[in-house]
């Protein structure tokens, strides 16, 4: 009777998702993890690589304290405000990148869009860390709508067999929310409407 009633509620999909992210991904890349730290304790490694290993060892807990940021998100009604989750991702997000960050406003979000909102930006930062040459990184809060804007080379286009934007666009719909990107010379300027 409990299990029944624990898989009626409206936050069981969120758990479920929750429990897998934690008992896979979250486990693997903790164990991961561990395995790095071997190999940079290992007395036979010059320091040249041993301080590569250890930038990376940087990378890779900064992705899983975002994972799980994600599993609590998706295990609590939201505690926080939307503007200091995105603060909390944009920090993980550029923790080893030299591009700057900065946001402005607030609003309030849905607990129920809440968390497609976030991996979208989270999805668009990446993009514009990993693509865009960009030394900064702006995002406007405003009544239902998300700018995200950043000053690198511009150029932005859909590219065949990358699914990054084309999951953005796919997680935006669940929300019923919209996508617009204007990109020139002078940077990438992405709206979000929800």
């Amino acid at each position: 009777m409990l299990a029944k009633l624990m898989n009626s509620s409206p936050k069981s999909e969120r758990t479920r998702l929750a429990r897998e992210l934690h008992d896979g991904l979250a486990q693997e890349l903790s164990a991961f993890g561990y395995q790095l730290d071997q190999v940079i304790g290992d007395h036979k490694l010059d320091n040249k690589n041993r301080g590569l290993l250890r930038q990376l060892r940087f990378s890779l807990s900064g992705i899983i304290n975002q994972v799980r940021d994600e599993i609590y998100e998706l295990r609590n009604e939201n505690l926080k405000a939307f503007s200091q989750q995105l603060d909390d991702q944009m920090a993980s997000l550029l923790s080893a990148s030299e591009i700057n960050y900065q946001i402005s406003g607030d609003i309030e979000v849905d607990s129920a869009i809440k968390f497609e909102l976030l991996r979208a930006i989270r999805e668009l930062v990446l993009n514009a860390r990993y693509h865009s040459n960009c030394d900064n990184i702006t995002i406007s809060l405003a009544e239902k709508v998300i700018t995200i804007s950043d000053d690198g080379v511009g150029g932005f286009e859909k590219k065949e067999h990358s699914f990054g934007i084309t999951g953005v666009i796919e997680r935006l719909g669940l929300i019923h929310a919209e996508l617009k990107i204007e990109s020139n010379q002078g940077g990438t300027t992405i709206q979000i409407k929800f």
